[in-house]
């Protein structure tokens, strides 16, 4: 089937939310990708419904969905789908429209299981763990196994039905609807097909369907007893009967988690019903959020009552023999690390000391030591430590601070803070004293530019004061301009110098140009004085 829960790089904004949230961490962080540890992951959705950035999804089969309209085929509806739907009975109206010969209730394997609990609690030596949520049989086997001999030996409501509906109706395809993620993985090879609630109203949406025009129809008997009550806080007690005192009933998988932390010492009669789910499946990952729990718990209600008034017959008044029984399975998925290579790790970030293991819980992890496992594992990267990276960071800065061309001092009060290295080569015969005078003196000053004799020699800064946050010090850079100044006083030097050539070599043009003028003159006159003659010789012919 591939990936049941997945992530979307391009919205993955790596704040690790879903990492904290992940009971189980089953999340991975590497090389710049999020992805779900598959292996390890009890499907429980927590990830999807916390990401803010929605960066998480499960697998569709939408389409898949439509190639079961071509033959007839049954459907297994939860007792939450009259919690999820509107209009549930015209739901059902459109499925059998489309090729349902049966829709029937899951209750009904609920029912089921609930003689098989019972039979169970009647000769109760030890406590009994119910099995009808799959989030909580996984993490069980995998992350408890020791306690894998607590679960009932019986499968789930859903199983039952399945074996219930091909025992009674055929050997037709069936369909489970639900609201929980995990029942894809569970009922994968028993059910020819698992939609989710989201999934059947995204394919109404994609093809336009309206299903308030559709004809009201009712599931198909044999009708249910106290199966409808599965969904909600409690459900599964009640509808096994049994004395209060021997029943309990936690919701949450952090619950369970703290339960099954603090089982192992208890070992009286007790029945124990288990759900992963706040609110059991009325707040599955896969039913509607815009409703409340009391509204969903009404619907139930409301609903149940027409069903009860339902003529037909009910399963405890069919003797079927189908085998219900679980196999118990240990499959444990913690990884154990030499104590030399967790500390190698947590060298390598900086814990050299038990005091500087936080256990922030920022990278997602519990602790220090559970992060630094999950680093030998491949699942978790050193940046993910956030006072790692600060630390990282921090170095990279002084580094950079350190090794600038640029003078930088740092003072306060009557004192200098720090002096890098640029500083301490360049003011090596100044007291403190004096540079914290040069100091402040820059600090003071008005202009950008400050002009200082050091060592006999004058030098030029261009001069940038501030203050640390927090009261913290005075910063002062100074930038080195004296080659610029420098420069520019040799450009000085060279207008002025070729301001007196251009001045002499015109006054030499000047007078060159009157002593041409001079002679022009003279030869003129000469010229005129003879043309004068020849004129006066010629009107004297």
């Amino acid at each position: 089937m591939g990936e049941f829960i997945y992530s979307i790089d391009a919205n993955c904004q790596y704040c690790y939310k879903c990492l904290r949230n992940c009971q189980v961490k089953a999340i991975s962080f590497n090389s710049g990708k999020s992805r779900i540890l598959e292996e390890e992951c009890i499907l429980c959705g927590n990830c999807l419904e916390i990401c803010p950035q929605k960066a998480k999804n499960y697998r569709r089969h939408v389409e898949k969905f439509k190639e079961f309209f071509e033959a007839p085929f049954m459907v297994s509806v939860a007792p939450s789908f009259f919690a999820h739907f509107d209009y549930p009975f015209k739901v059902i109206g459109f499925l059998k429209s489309h090729g349902a010969t049966v829709v029937n209730e899951t209750a009904v394997g609920a029912d089921l299981v609930s003689e098989r609990y019972k039979k169970l609690s009647e000769n109760l030596k030890k406590p009994v763990i119910t099995t009808a949520c799959p989030v909580v049989v996984d993490f069980a086997e995998m992350y408890y196994p020791e306690l894998s001999g607590y679960l009932a030996s019986v499968v789930s409501p859903a199983v039952a039905h399945q074996r219930f509906l091909k025992k009674h109706f055929g050997d037709l395809k069936t369909i489970f609807l639900g609201p929980c993620i995990a029942k894809k993985r569970e009922l994968e090879g028993i059910f020819d097909l698992v939609l989710t609630f989201e999934e059947l109203n995204e394919f109404f949406e994609s093809e336009d369907l309206h299903i308030e025009n559709f004809t009201e129809r009712f599931p198909d008997p044999p009708f249910p007893e106290n199966g409808r009550l599965y969904p909600m806080n409690n459900g599964i007690n009640q509808s096994v009967t049994r004395n209060f005192s021997q029943h309990l009933s936690i919701e949450g998988i952090r619950n369970v988690a703290w339960f099954f932390e603090n089982f192992s010492s208890y070992n009286e009669p007790l029945f124990i019903e288990l759900s992963a789910c706040y609110g059991s499946c009325l707040e599955g990952p896969a039913i509607r959020k815009d409703l409340s729990i009391l509204e969903k718990r009404n619907r139930i209600f409301r609903h149940k009552k027409v069903l009860d008034a339902l003529t037909g017959k009910r399963i405890s008044s069919y003797s079927y023999h189908l085998n219900l029984k679980r196999e118990t399975k240990s499959r444990p998925s913690k990884r154990e690390y030499p104590e030399s290579a967790i500390q190698e790790v947590l060298l390598s970030i900086g814990k050299d000391d038990p005091s500087k293991e936080l256990n922030c819980g920022a990278c997602g992890y519990n602790t220090c030591r559970e992060k630094a496992a999950a680093v030998l594992q491949g699942k978790a990267e050193k940046e993910m430590c956030i006072t790692y990276l600060i630390d990282k960071v921090s170095s990279v800065s002084n580094l950079v601070v350190e090794e600038t061309p640029n003078i930088i001092l740092i003072y306060k009060d009557n004192q200098i803070l720090y002096k890098n290295r640029v500083a301490r080569n360049f003011f090596k015969n100044l007291s403190d004293s004096s540079l914290l005078e040069i100091a402040r003196k820059c600090e003071k000053s008005r202009e950008n530019i400050f002009d200082l004799l050091v060592a006999g020699k004058s030098k030029r800064f261009f001069v940038k004061t501030f203050e640390l946050p927090e009261d913290s010090g005075n910063v002062v850079i100074l930038v080195d301009m004296t080659k610029e100044k420098e420069q520019e006083e040799r450009i000085k030097m060279l207008k002025k110098e070729s301001l007196e050539k251009i001045e002499d070599v015109l006054s030499k043009q000047m007078m060159l140009a009157q002593e041409i003028a001079g002679l022009l003159g003279e030869s003129i006159a000469e010229a005129k004085s003879h043309f004068m003659d020849f004129r006066k010789f010629v009107e004297d012919k």
